[in-house]
């Protein structure tokens, strides 16, 4: 018990100091220029195709569409060649399984983190996981990264993506997920939308700017940040492009 409620204070101090240095953190990120290439022009033209369709719904409905976001997952560092590393599934299965959970994630859709009340914040967050565990995004038990990556790009105002090297080891000071994803993305989802709520006004200011694409993505670029400005015993820093 002790042990958890030290986990829990050292997680609500680097929130609480993240929403303090929020601006320099932020900068730290652009100055880094962690994403090119690929990884850069295929998270653009995916969003760029969302946003040219009504809904989401129609999104969904869209191969165009799903198969930009499934580029973007591979160039994000979630399918590497060779034996090891992460692999993706065949982009039919992970269309089929986005679709077959088209209600929820429309649902979804009518919600934004700038936007969520409190008492909305348990619910949404457990619809929102009940859509990263009916994905098939890649192999293996652990389903947070990816599928908050491709649910990124299907709703960018409201789920901000996720990986080891940078978000959870920010909010659980390891690269691990002892008490599982689930666990870790309920505990995480109040966090961000209280850095959101906080600090609105310079989110505001930076979207649209650099990989500045959304609310949510300046969030997820600012927890870099801190890592990379007050975290430097984290080994081999990377983009968080390839951390799954």
């Amino acid at each position: 018990m002790a042990r958890r409620d030290e986990s829990l204070h050292r997680t609500a101090q680097r929130v609480t100091d993240l929403i303090k240095d929020f601006d320099n953190c932020c900068d730290t990120f652009d100055r880094a220029n962690l994403f090119a290439g690929p990884c850069l022009y295929f998270h653009f033209k995916t969003l760029s195709l969302l946003r040219q369709h009504n809904s989401v719904a129609d999104a969904i409905r869209d191969d165009a569409f799903l198969e930009s976001l499934y580029a973007t997952l591979t160039a994000w560092g979630l399918h590497r060649m060779g034996p090891r590393g992460a692999k993706l599934r065949d982009f039919t299965v992970m269309a089929e399984s986005i679709k077959e959970v088209a209600d929820r994630i429309t649902m979804l859709s009518r919600f934004a983190l700038f936007h969520l009340n409190a008492d909305e914040i348990p619910s949404v967050a457990e619809n929102i996981w009940a859509v990263i565990a009916s994905l098939k995004i890649g192999f293996g038990e652990t389903k947070i990264v990816a599928g908050s990556k491709a649910l990124h790009h299907i709703l960018p105002d409201l789920i901000p993506p996720i990986d080891r090297q940078y978000t959870i080891r920010f909010f659980l000071n390891n690269k691990s997920l002892y008490q599982g994803d689930k666990s870790a993305f309920l505990e995480m989802f109040p966090y961000f939308h209280q850095i959101a709520i906080q600090r609105r006004a310079q989110i505001e200011r930076r979207v649209g700017t650099g990989m500045n694409t959304s609310p949510t993505k300046v969030i997820d670029n600012a927890i870099v940040g801190f890592v990379q400005s007050r975290l430097r015993r984290i080994d081999g820093l990377q983009s968080p492009i390839a951390t799954e």
